[in-house]
């Protein structure tokens, strides 16, 4: 409310407990005039009906009339201007039946006086003009201003109307300057109190949405659980709502589009939703919901997909229609949170699966859930101890030519923990890159893979290629292309012994600027593959673009060319489509001979897999590269040697 509704709420209040008062004091009045009726007039209760008194009948019907009117306004009516109006009208009746009453007795005009300073309670001062003009009117018509009949002789009627009317005038003044001073308090009270309520709007609203924010939705949420405590069936649900590919709003139209786009997914959340439930604005694109009244999730999960299927809607955004979604994490009060930050955290750990399962859908919250974040947060805690502490090792998985000559390796980076043993780098690795962690342990994969083939270079084994894996977001880190060339220049490995593989979506992410540096590092001599080609976008157009020169082959098309004629054809094309392109080829995961001998035919340049070997340590890798080719299978002491295809050199196996 504004400072003016402020003040007239509050001048309502005040009027309407001044209502209540006067009719109290009109009501006493009443029963006053009759009782007084009696005692100045001792005959009134002699005699039958005709003769009584006239003052006892006025003070009877009359005083009723002035009394009961005012009384029922109120009571039905109380604060409104025409229920104060009346009453300070009849009050002023009632001061002129008294005197009357009394006969005019001078002593009694003081009532008119103690009726207006009652009347100054309103604090508004055309009620006060009401009363005065009421009672000069009355003392005119009862002729209290007859000189002879109320003061004596020698004065004159006019001069003690004038008088009259001077004393009250007076006395109006000094009350009316009261009502003035007294409203000036209450406008100032008004504007503080209006001032004090937008503060804390904006305290605990967006200034955006218009919606409440976390400070908002952190207090409703502990007010219910105190009230849970007195009234333990008591019941709501937390929603955390996130919506999805917002970011990219913001990136591609700019920040005022999506301030545009979360008015109006707020406007759509707050149609699907009851009147007595409180949505609020987290920040950023977060919003959170309580479902009051909420006994079972069936009821929340209506809603949230009801939510869902509106923010599947486009919206329009100026000249442009844009998607999103959004993702519902949902958590019951009466579940296993105690306290309101654990079903806040239980929301969001619904939300967050969501967000790693697929987006744009609702999950309800259950203890699994619990279990699996314990043991992701634990695993990240683990794991930055390990990575300043240099706790995990390479290991290195052979890649040779498919006429069995040994090529070189893959440094593949494990992970051995005191707590949760050995962790799968399908595990580890995308702790790493939500948490940032990637950058620093790529570049020491990258430095400790450079050590070890310079090392093995500088030995004069035939070594002509170690492969390093490298991420989004190590590709797309501003000093990523001046760290290869310093660690190639600090370990002395020649460029072109190097093979950085890159998955096709660090390719097409920030396509322009991992060009350029894919770019400069080709110029330096660095060799650069697409790795695990076929699970991403495998379009000929931005391959042909790319300063490649291997492209590999993902495990997953590998696996199933023997028995499946769909898979071959589909390797074989991919085969084809590379060389037309006029780079390698690489299959991974071969693992039988049959795979080996398609491949063969297939025209695939080199493979990786346990056919050949698993990933080794450095020692057993060296011996793989001293036990290459020239070989025979009674020469390898501590390998197992085997022929892989007929009429060929063979290659060691690691055992």
């Amino acid at each position: 409310m504004n400072a003016e509704q402020y003040l007239q709420a509050g001048h309502r209040q005040i009027c309407s407990r001044t209502d209540k008062l006067i009719a109290l004091v009109m009501c006493i009045q009443w029963f006053g005039a009759i009782i007084a009726s009696l005692l100045i007039s001792p005959r009134t209760w002699e005699g039958s009906i005709s003769s009584i008194h006239p003052h006892l009948f006025a003070a009877i019907y009359i005083g009723g009339l002035v009394t009961v009117f005012p009384v029922c306004l109120a009571i039905f009516q109380p604060g409104e201007k025409f229920t104060r109006h009346v009453i300070a009208a009849c009050q002023m009746l009632m001061s002129g039946l008294l005197i009357h009453i009394t006969g005019g007795r001078i002593e009694t005009h003081f009532h008119v006086f103690g009726s207006l300073a009652f009347l100054a309670l309103y604090l508004d001062w055309p009620v006060l003009v009401t009363a005065t003009i009421t009672i000069l009117l009355d003392h005119s018509v009862m002729a209290y201003f007859n000189p002879t009949a109320i003061f004596g002789t020698g004065v004159s009627a006019e001069w003690r109307f004038v008088e009259h009317v001077l004393w009250v005038v007076f006395f109006d003044t000094f009350l009316i300057t009261s009502c003035i001073q007294n409203l000036r308090a209450l406008k100032k009270v008004a504007h503080r109190e209006a001032d004090q309520e937008g503060l804390l709007y904006q305290a605990y609203h967006d200034a955006l949405t218009g919606l409440g924010n976390r400070l908002l939705i952190q207090k409703a949420i502990g007010e219910r659980y105190s009230q849970r405590k007195q009234n333990p069936g008591q019941s709501f649900a937390l929603m955390a709502i996130d919506l999805d590919r917002f970011k990219e709003v913001n990136d591609t139209l700019g920040h005022l589009a999506g301030d545009d786009i979360l008015k109006q997914a707020s406007h759509r959340i707050k149609r699907h939703i009851r009147g007595e439930d409180l949505l609020c604005r987290m920040g950023g694109d977060e919003f959170a919901l309580i479902i009051d009244d909420c006994k079972d999730v069936e009821l929340a999960e209506s809603i949230a997909e009801r939510i869902v299927e509106s923010l599947n809607i486009p919206f329009e955004c100026g000249p442009h229609t844009v998607h999103i979604g959004v993702s519902i994490g949902i958590c019951l009060n009466h579940g296993a949170a105690t306290e309101p930050a654990e079903l806040f955290h239980h929301a969001d750990l619904a939300l967050y699966k969501v967000k790693n399962n697929g987006r744009n859908r609702v999950l309800v919250f259950d203890e699994r859930m619990r279990a699996e974040t314990l043991h992701q947060i634990s695993l990240e805690h683990r794991l930055r101890n390990a990575v300043l502490a240099e706790a995990l090792h390479l290991q290195y998985q052979p890649i040779v030519a498919t006429g069995s000559s040994m090529l070189g390796f893959e440094a593949l980076l494990r992970w051995t923990d005191e707590v949760h043993g050995s962790v799968s780098p399908a595990e580890f690795i995308p702790i790493a890159e939500r948490t940032g962690l990637i950058v620093p342990l790529g570049n020491w994969v990258l430095r400790q893979a450079c050590i070890q083939a310079a090392e093995w270079h500088r030995a004069g084994k035939n070594l002509h290629k170690m492969s390093v894996n490298v991420s989004s977001i190590q590709l797309a880190h501003h000093d990523f292309v001046s760290h290869v060339l310093q660690v190639l220049k600090e370990t002395g490995l020649p460029p072109e012994l190097l093979d950085l593989e890159l998955t096709e979506t660090a390719l097409i992410q920030n396509h322009g600027e991992s060009q350029k540096s894919l770019d400069l590092l080709r110029k330096f001599g660095v060799r650069l593959s697409i790795d695990d080609f076929g699970t991403g976008y495998s379009s000929l157009s931005y391959v042909r673009d790319l300063p490649v020169h291997t492209l590999k082959i993902d495990r997953s098309f590998v696996k199933d060319i023997v028995g499946s004629s769909e898979a071959r054809l589909l390797v074989e094309g991919m085969i084809d489509m590379a060389h037309s392109l006029n780079l390698r080829v690489v299959a991974e995961g071969v693992e039988d001979t049959a795979q080996l001998d398609l491949l063969d035919r297939a025209g695939c340049d080199e493979i990786q897999g346990f056919l050949i070997s698993k990933a080794v340590n450095s020692d057993d890798a060296l011996k793989l590269l001293n036990d290459i080719a020239t070989k025979q299978p009674s020469e390898s002491s501590s390998s197992q040697v085997t022929e892989l295809r007929p009429g060929r050199p063979a290659i060691a196996i690691a055992s």
